[in-house]
């Protein structure tokens, strides 16, 4: 009998690893929607924590797996993601955006900045030395990822913490931008510039702001991915990033909220339904039908791309754009 069902502790990984690209759509999606700025450095931005976690191992916590550094990995990496996507704002998308730069410039640049940043990130790692790695490129961390027993499953750490800091982290966002006065200066600032600058808003400042908030969710979510990583290695941003334009176009890139639960969406899609279509296909249908067996679990970005094509024919704004209450209504009519 083949086993269709994904076992818990699977489910469990599915989950940590959508909640991951929960965060990196969210944090996608607000630089969008502040600056109208579709950044590609973003996931390379966010394997900016994964580095941060490797250094720690390799110069703190390399004798043995320690629950403290699921702490100290994420708030560090949530300063250095963070400043250095506040830098690049600053430095570069700043002045181009004043020097009148159009959306597809902007785009290119930081399409640019991704190679430069993935450039020298590979570089630095191949040519340090480690405390006590052998070498800082490429290396599997996943043994310094300690186990939790919950509800009868031995979980590791980071897929236990990653869907808690997903949610942590989104509802000290949304606490952010509705109780402080500068949270309800951004929701201006995100509706209306012009009229939001009219009102006395510094939005400079709201800008910045946002880029650093993108780039800090960003660095948390690679802390905390980069345990189930075959290798930490800058490299890996090329194929995360894919999955993270699918989920804030599922989500629709105009939303942040909807960002984070499109990029929800595709991940489960990629690790969850991938693995079913697996298991039907090659334990029923090939068999069955005389065909060869397929290893379509290593397809995943044909599900969240084939998702984004299939959401985008009937919800062209993405789900934040479906009229849910007409929708509820139509349904219940039926």
């Amino acid at each position: 009998m083949v086993e269709i069902i994904p076992s818990g502790v699977f489910l469990m990984s599915a989950i940590a690893y959508a909640a991951a690209l929960g965060l990196l759509s969210m944090g996608l999606s607000l630089t969008y929607v502040t600056t109208r700025v579709a950044n590609f450095a973003h996931a390379t931005i966010g394997m900016l924590g994964a580095i941060v976690m490797l250094f720690l191992i390799d110069r703190v916590y390399y004798e043995g797996a320690s629950y403290q550094l699921f702490i100290v990995g994420p708030l560090l990496s949530f300063v250095v993601a963070g400043v250095f996507a506040m830098i690049m704002y600053l430095l570069v998308m700043k002045p181009l955006q004043d020097k009148g730069n159009d959306v597809i410039g902007l785009m290119i640049a930081t399409f640019a900045i991704d190679i430069i940043l993935l450039n020298i990130l590979s570089f630095l790692l191949n040519a340090m030395t480690g405390k006590h790695l052998p070498k800082l490129y490429g290396v599997n961390i996943g043994p310094w990822d300690p186990t939790i027993q919950c509800c009868g499953l031995e979980l590791k750490a980071s897929n236990f913490v990653l869907p808690i800091a997903a949610v942590l982290l989104t509802l000290i966002f949304h606490l952010f931008l509705t109780k402080t006065k500068f949270g309800v200066a951004m929701r201006a600032t995100i509706e209306n510039p012009n009229l939001a600058a009219v009102m006395g808003v510094n939005t400079n400042l709201v800008y910045t702001v946002s880029w650093f908030v993108s780039g800090a969710l960003a660095g948390v979510a690679g802390s905390l991915i980069a345990f189930s990583l075959k290798d930490t290695s800058p490299n890996s941003s090329a194929l995360i990033i894919v999955s993270v334009f699918a989920g804030s176009i599922v989500g629709g890139l105009t939303s942040i909220y909807w960002g984070l639960v499109g990029g929800f969406i595709v991940g489960l899609a990629e690790k969850l339904l991938t693995s079913i279509i697996n298991a039907l296909y090659n334990g029923y249908f090939a068999p069955a039908l005389g065909l060869p067996e397929i290893a379509i679990i290593n397809y995943e970005k044909v599900m969240s791309l084939g998702l984004v094509i299939i959401v985008l024919l009937f919800a062209p704004q993405g789900l934040a754009g479906v009229d849910w209450s007409k929708l509820k209504q139509k349904i219940l009519r039926r």
